[in-house]
């Protein structure tokens, strides 16, 4: 019976292990030809249509990435974009409808650790950055998601040219709700945060440099492929 008891706890012990990453990985991605890819993107596409949702993630950019809009995450064909913009600008576009939106200049700085959100409740469109609200644009339009692969840390242009994210990314999250409305104090970088039903993806990055998948720890249970010669790396501080 004690031998018996002490089995289930060491499967229930490696179980939670498995399920709640602390190895604080990140990506480092190189603004060019480096990538990941998310072929099932099942989390993703449940927002079609929807007018509340929150994007974020920890960024520590180099630059501006390629072509001056690196992107953190982008959808192949679609209008779905989630990026860096000149002018240390973040930058969102829910549709081809509602264009580039944009935050305020020099709101992200270079070789710094920095949590990005944008969230919609219907209204306004908000931009933070370390949980502080930097710009709010009226906005009435919903998102518009295909059935296409959604990237990570790359994508194209309207020319087709590459939109690398040059610099480091973390903890990735997409919800189904509008999280935040006003200041708030970001979650920490590279602690595991359980995901709810409101969460469509969570890429904590955690899975160590040998793996070529970065696992989603959202219910949805996606998987990231890696695309060379992306590096997944200690966090730098």
């Amino acid at each position: 019976m004690i031998l018996r008891q002490l089995i289930v706890s060491c499967v229930v012990c490696t179980v939670a292990l498995a399920a709640q990453p602390h190895a604080n990985y990140c990506l480092d991605l190189d603004g060019k030809s480096s990538g990941a890819v998310l072929d099932y993107a099942a989390g993703i596409q449940s927002l079609n249509g929807v007018s509340r949702y929150t994007f974020e993630a920890w960024v520590r950019p180099r630059t501006q990435g390629g072509g001056g809009r690196g992107r953190i995450l982008d959808q192949e064909s679609s209008s779905l974009t989630f990026y860096l913009s000149d002018e240390g600008r973040v930058g969102f576009r829910a549709n081809r409808d509602s264009g580039w939106q944009l935050s305020e200049a020099n709101s992200i700085k270079f070789w710094k650790w920095q949590h990005v959100a944008v969230t919609s409740d219907g209204k306004l469109l908000r931009f933070f950055v370390d949980g502080k609200l930097t710009t709010a644009i009226p906005t009435s339009t919903t998102l518009n998601i295909t059935r296409k692969s959604v990237f990570v840390g790359t994508g194209l242009g309207e020319d087709n040219t590459t939109r690398g994210f040059d610099g480091w990314l973390d903890d990735l999250r997409v919800s189904d709700v509008c999280r935040w409305t006003k200041n708030f104090a970001p979650p920490q970088r590279g602690e595991y945060k359980a995901p709810n039903a409101s969460t469509a993806l969570y890429l904590p990055f955690d899975e160590g440099p040998a793996q070529t998948v970065a696992l989603d720890y959202s219910t949805y249970n996606s998987e990231i492929k890696i695309i060379e010669p992306l590096r997944r790396v200690k966090a730098p501080k």
